[in-house]
């Protein structure tokens, strides 16, 4: 037998055994449940054990004995349900009981009932006229949304009972016309889309929605909650494309949510030639990728050319003071910018190790003649460290009111270690790993260049903090 086809009965064997295992749990609970009382549960478990090995004969037998009991059971309940006039729940238990016969007929228990179904489709009428009358009750005193509500019960009943979905699409119309007039633009959409989930290209209920969000619109534009405006008309225009002015407005609610922002050179207090223009270049190069909707950054050369009132310098210090009026006269909402603070490097002390290394050699005997000999060589490795410390930190000032809307610090270490080896003999003499360290670089890489850097991981760290301020 090949190999595959092992492994198939083997699978085919485990899942019968796993079949057989839960067909003989179900029937376990069955018989406990019929132990119970719990005829309609016994019943079921027989069905699950049954659904498991359709040829397990102990729960054909034990389903024969308890089905009678379930059906009875079942029987009993809906009636005193319906003698009680709980239409609903006495649905419900036809339905049960109606699925349950269908289930013991499959696995060939035909008992002799009562027409179920002649009974179920009783209890549904019943359900339906009572849902309706009560639809109708809320209707005449204008509760139209729990009218709506209803309508939909006694439709679920019996499908479209006395014209029902049509009366609960204009119970939500007219809800949603009763709440609008209270400036409830919420609860006035939520009704028409009651009407939209019954009927998505309802017309009447598309060009009200599309009415409220306009409506609601203005409402909150008025209160200068600007994106929360641009977010209803562009509502509005997704159910009807050009309605009114919507457009006209949708840009004026963008055009005031919008937040025209600068990205500013950041002061270098420090000793180092640290360019502050770069900084400032990268963190908008990465903020502008992320697609804010409601920013709008300037662009580094205009931001460059607005310092030229400044200074004529490209390493010019500024004050906040001069960056605050300066944003105020070009009409920005807000700036940003920054310090470095420190660049601190220490260089700690050279060390080195020294290592032994077996070489074969060749060499002559007393004889004369050459000779394989193992011979150690000695040769020294060097490490050299440096460490660099940048200290930053940024802001995002209101020009309005310049106020802080954000600030934050960093301080970030980097490690840099030159490592070489020192030998006077051949290069071959080395381990073959050892041997690109003979021209490696004595001394780690200069402070500037790695206090950049630092400055390039701190620049992206200020730029994911601002979209998430700006977000």
């Amino acid at each position: 037998m090949k190999t595959h086809d092992v492994i198939s009965t083997l699978l085919l064997a485990a899942a019968l055994f796993a079949g057989c295992s839960a067909s003989k749990q179900a029937h376990k609970q069955a018989k406990e449940y019929e132990k119970a009382g719990l005829y309609v549960e016994s019943a079921q478990q027989d069905l699950k054990a049954l659904r498991k090995d359709k040829n397990f004969k102990d729960a054909r037998v034990h389903l024969r004995k308890v089905a009678p009991l379930a059906y009875q059971d079942l029987l009993t309940r809906a009636e005193n349900l319906t003698a009680a006039e709980n239409w609903g729940q006495s649905v419900i238990e036809y339905r049960r009981l109606d699925n349950l016969l269908t289930q013991f007929h499959r696995y060939g228990v035909v008992l002799e009932t009562v027409n179920v179904r002649e009974r179920l489709a009783g209890a549904e009428r019943k359900a339906a006229a009572y849902h309706y009358e009560q639809a109708e009750s809320f209707a005449a005193r204008a509760a139209w949304r729990r009218a709506a509500y209803a309508y939909l019960d006694a439709n679920d009943f019996v499908e479209n009972y006395n014209n029902s979905l049509d009366q609960a699409i204009q119970a939500f119309i007219k809800s949603g016309d009763q709440l609008l007039r209270k400036k409830d633009f919420v609860g006035a959409l939520d009704s028409y889309a009651g009407v939209l989930e019954i009927s998505p290209n309802h017309e009447v209920a598309t060009k009200k929605s599309a009415a409220a969000h306009y409506l609601y619109g203005k409402q909150l534009f008025t209160e200068s909650q600007f994106r929360e405006a641009l977010a209803q008309f562009e509502a509005c225009l997704s159910y009807i494309p050009g309605y009114r002015d919507a457009e006209e407005w949708a840009q004026r609610a963008y055009d005031e949510a919008v937040r025209y922002v600068a990205i500013f050179p950041f002061l270098n207090r420090t000793d180092s030639p640290i360019d502050g223009y770069q900084i400032a270049s990268d963190i908008l190069l990465q903020v502008t990728n992320s697609d804010l909707k409601f920013v709008d950054f300037i662009p580094h050369p205009e931001t460059v050319s607005l310092l030229s009132k400044l200074t004529s310098s490209r390493y010019g210090r500024f004050s906040e003071t001069d960056l605050l009026n300066l944003a105020d006269e070009e009409g920005l909402d807000a700036f940003i910018w920054g310090t470095v603070h420190n660049v601190d490097a220490r260089d700690f002390p050279e060390k080195f190790k020294e290592h032994g290394h077996d070489i074969v050699v060749t060499a002559k005997d007393s004889a004369g003649k050459d000779v394989e000999q193992t011979q150690t060589i000695y040769y020294r490795e060097y490490t050299r460290k440096r460490e660099v410390r940048v200290r930053v930190a940024f802001r995002i000032l209101e020009t309005e009111t310049g106020r802080i809307l954000e600030q934050k610090r960093y301080n970030e270490t980097i490690n840099d270690v030159a490592n070489w080896v020192a030998y006077q003999g051949s290069i071959y003499d080395l381990p073959e790993s050892k041997r690109t360290l003979l021209d490696a670089p004595r001394n780690p890489r200069p402070v500037p260049e790695l206090a950049n850097q630092l400055l390039a991981s701190i620049a992206h760290q200020i730029a994911h903090d601002v979209i998430q301020f700006y977000q």
